[in-house]
């Protein structure tokens, strides 16, 4: 049995061979014929001419059917000669016709590949295009139009380009469309109702160009393509079924989407979709003008994308509607106060924003509600609205809070330490994103304005031994200026009320080249003045670590050092050292490591007056720091003045030795050492002085005196008369102007040296006038000229291995002169006996 069905099926299958070897042998007679019926056929749709310079018939190629093989194919249209752009060029065109289609009278083409070519059509700007080489001279002549492109496009299967090149150019719209298809395939499947479409392989996009001015998508960019798309002649749709676009770079592009022709409005709508797709990879494929817009944000990440586009055809000035949905995955951000790390952000873009207006560039908006991460090691999260993207413009909300745990190490920690505390800041940003700071004019397109709150914070900043704690307050700030309204904290002996304004410091941030400015107004109740020490402490070689995450440092310690400073002080009581005030005001400016006093009150001395001003600078660079001071001293006791000032830094009149009302005018200038006392060898300076009520008690060089002379005269309390005269001081020395000193023990006339150091030499006139005895009745006689004119006795107060010795100054300008002296000395010695 089963013999006999093989037989059967051999004889069936013999019939069918010699049947179709028939009819492939009469094709193949018949080939001439059959080529100039489909050139007749192709010509009857042109306006052009077409060249073949060979032709094949190829019964096997592709599968047995009406094959052949077209050679070195040309097609132009009727204004070659004019332009020299060949609408088709081919090297190879294989074609297999439906042979059962071709015995009917129907050509009907089963599959077509085009092989080492191009196919270019475009429009000029006289709006000639070459696709009229589709309407015949027939047709022309008898004003017929030329034949519906989807009556050919019926005719056609299943097409594979093989190094084929598709261009389009308008010239009139500005549009440019190109690719070079490598080897891509379309496969055809028709029913009654619908046509589908396959169309997968590789492909070189040598540009999508809709507006010239914004650049070309997909510039030379290799892909693989694997596109579905199905026509349902009924619904009149073009679908766009689920389909990919794969770059060079594997990432993949998923694309889905519907063309509406069933009414007189054509509708469409398309998505794209992307995971995971990095922006340095998807740049390439956008035009110029997206690459541009996102590349200068600088943020590099993986991003998962979603887009819909949905517009109408046919509508030049009507822009499609496009709403995108984007998610990133970590990335940094790099800006010039530090770097943000770990950022993620979600959001969406629409171009239209204002559902009542068109979409439109000027309509867009995106919104990402949460972008979360770290400035450094301190978290924060704000959410961000750009507008308008011809002229982007941003609106930033956010939150940053900090501890100190985290906040120490956003800094440099070998030169900031903090030990206790929290700190939060909320900011609002209305501007410019991408050019908020124009370096070049030194400006800001847009605004800012927030709030810090500190709570508690302790920190130490190392380089000078600056300790705070209990910072505590409320700043708000703007891109101009930072309000300080409550600012408090405790530098470790005061507690410091501060109100003010800094100004600058957003510009500082983003590089501009002026300097920070700070007014403040200090409230100090209880003033231990410990800073003196610190502000001229010799700067430390230590430098900051080096690591690129420290530039928020590097800014704060630039700051620190270049801070101008005008600072206004209010102090119920002032201590330092020995030095103690009272109702102390005063406002000086500090800027570049120099104190500029512009006025400094207080009540000091034992109810004296004090106003002084001056300039104090540690500019560093190995040079010790310099003071220069100018001031007014009224009603003080000059006791405690010797006291306050640490007996100006010499031992032999000391505040143990005075009593007295002083007044005087002075100005003096020094170097100080790193524990902020005098350099003896750098003073200088004029002292005016008037001394009242004045008392010198148990004066070592007055003792000394009374053991040569008036030896039961009362040199332990001397009191003198008002003393009025002026004191030059040049290192040690301190130059004494010709002066009388009258006291109730005698009347001297003294003038020379007197030195802090070891070259005092003071000339001493005592009149003879002082032999008249002087009790507790005497009466103080100052500037009476009998007691200057007289005979005097001449001694000399020199300084002696550290001890200040009073010797007789013998003049010896005759030698009984001499004698004369010698005797009056013992005749002074005598009456004190």
């Amino acid at each position: 049995m089963s013999q006999k069905v093989l037989k059967i099926i051999g004889i069936v299958a013999l019939v069918c061979a010699l049947l179709f070897g028939a009819v492939e042998l009469w094709v193949y007679k018949n080939r001439d014929e059959l080529f100039l019926k489909a050139k007749e056929l192709i010509n009857e749709n042109l306006n052009g001419n077409l060249e073949i310079a060979d032709f094949k018939f190829r019964p096997f190629y592709g599968g047995l059917g009406l094959n052949f093989t077209l050679y070195d194919v040309k097609l132009t249209d009727t204004l070659y000669n004019v332009h020299h752009k060949p609408f088709l060029e081919a090297g190879k065109i294989h074609v297999a016709l439906d042979l059962q289609r071709v015995l009917s009278g129907d050509v009907q083409v089963k599959n077509l590949v085009l092989e080492d070519g191009a196919l270019k059509m475009f429009v000029q700007r006289n709006g000639y295009s070459n696709a009229s080489i589709f309407k015949s001279e027939a047709q022309k002549k008898k004003g017929q139009q030329k034949k519906d492109p989807n009556e050919i496009l019926k005719k056609l299967g299943n097409i594979r380009f093989l190094n084929f090149a598709v261009a389009y150019s308008d010239s009139v719209k500005e549009k440019y469309y190109g690719a070079l298809f490598h080897d891509a395939t379309n496969i055809i499947e028709r029913t009654d109702s619908s046509t589908n479409a396959s169309f997968t392989g590789a492909v070189l996009f040598n540009g999508l160009t809709f507006r010239v001015e914004k650049g070309g998508f997909l510039m030379n960019q290799e892909t693989t393509l694997a596109l579905a798309l199905g026509y349902d002649e009924g619904e009149k749709k073009l679908k766009i079924y689920p389909s990919t676009l794969e770059s060079a770079t594997h990432d993949k592009i998923g694309i889905n989407g519907v063309f509406d022709f069933s009414d007189t409005i054509k509708v469409f709508h398309l998505n794209f979709d992307a995971k995971g797709i990095a922006v340095k990879n998807a740049l390439p494929l956008l035009n110029q003008r997206l690459q541009k817009q996102i590349d200068s944000i600088g943020i590099q990440t993986n991003v998962d994308t979603q887009v819909k586009v949905a517009g109408i055809l046919g509508r030049p000035g009507l822009k499609p509607q496009v709403d995108v949905h984007f998610e990133t995955d970590t990335f940094r951000y790099n800006l010039p106060v530090g770097v943000l790390r770990k950022m993620k952000a979600s959001g969406t873009f629409t171009n239209r924003a204002d559902t009542t207006k068109l979409a439109d560039v000027f309509n867009s908006r995106l919104i990402a509600p949460k972008i979360t991460g770290f400035f450094e090691t301190i978290p924060f999260a704000f959410k961000l609205v750009v507008n308008n993207f011809r002229n982007p413009r941003a609106d930033i909300d956010g939150r940053i809070e900090a501890d100190s745990t985290n906040m120490g190490a956003l800094l440099d920690p070998g030169r900031y330490r903090f030990k206790n505390g929290s700190a939060r800041i909320d900011f609002h940003f209305s501007g410019n994103l991408r050019k908020f700071y124009n370096a070049s004019k030194d400006n800001f397109d847009g605004k800012v304005s927030g709030r810090i709150s500190l709570k508690n914070i302790a920190m130490d900043y190392l380089p000078q031994k600056v300790r705070v704690s209990k910072i505590n307050g409320d700043l708000t700030f703007n891109e101009k200026v930072m309000v300080m309204p409550n600012l408090r904290f405790y530098d470790g002996q005061n507690m410091l009320f501060v109100r003010g304004t800094l100004l600058d410091l957003i510009p500082y941030l983003f590089g501009s080249p002026k300097p920070l400015r700070a007014n403040v107004d200090i409230n100090i109740p209880d003033w231990q003045l410990n800073w003196l020490e610190t502000l001229l402490a010799a700067k430390g070689n230590s430098k900051p670590k080096a690591r690129k995450s420290l530039k928020l440092s590097e800014l704060l310690d630039n700051a620190i050092d270049k801070m101008e400073i005008v600072a206004k002080l209010d102090a119920r009581r002032l201590q330092y050292r020995h030095f103690t005030g009272h109702d102390v005001k005063g406002q000086l400016r500090i800027t570049n490591n120099e104190v500029h006093i512009e006025y400094f009150t207080l009540k000091a001395f034992g109810g004296g007056n004090v106003r002084l001003s001056g300039e104090m600078d540690n500019a560093g660079s190995g040079k010790l720091p310099h003071m220069a001071v100018r001031g007014k001293i009224a009603n003080a006791d000059v006791h405690s003045v010797f006291y306050s000032f640490d007996n100006f830094g010499q031992k032999t009149l000391t505040h143990q030795n005075l009593k007295g009302l002083l007044n005087t005018d002075f100005n003096f200038e020094s170097t100080l050492n790193n524990n902020v006392k005098l350099v003896p060898a750098s003073m200088k300076g004029l002292l005016r002085i008037d001394l009242t009520n004045a008392y010198i008690i148990n004066f070592e060089p007055f003792m000394k005196m009374k053991k040569l002379i008036f030896k039961r005269r009362n040199f332990e309390r001397v009191k003198f008369a008002p003393i009025r005269n002026d004191f030059r001081l040049n290192g040690q020395e301190v130059e004494i102007a010709p002066m009388e000193i009258e006291s109730n023990v005698l009347t001297l006339y003294i003038d020379g040296i007197y030195s802090f150091g070891n070259k005092t030499d003071i000339n001493i006139q005592i009149p003879l006038s002082n032999l008249k005895k002087r009790d507790s009745t005497y009466v103080l006689d100052p500037n009476n000229p009998e007691k200057r004119e007289g005979s005097k006795i001449f001694l000399r107060a020199v300084d002696e291995n550290g001890e200040v010795n009073i010797k007789l100054a013998f003049r010896r300008k005759k030698k009984d002169k001499s004698k004369d002296d010698e005797s009056e000395v013992k005749k002074l010695e005598d009456i004190e006996r």
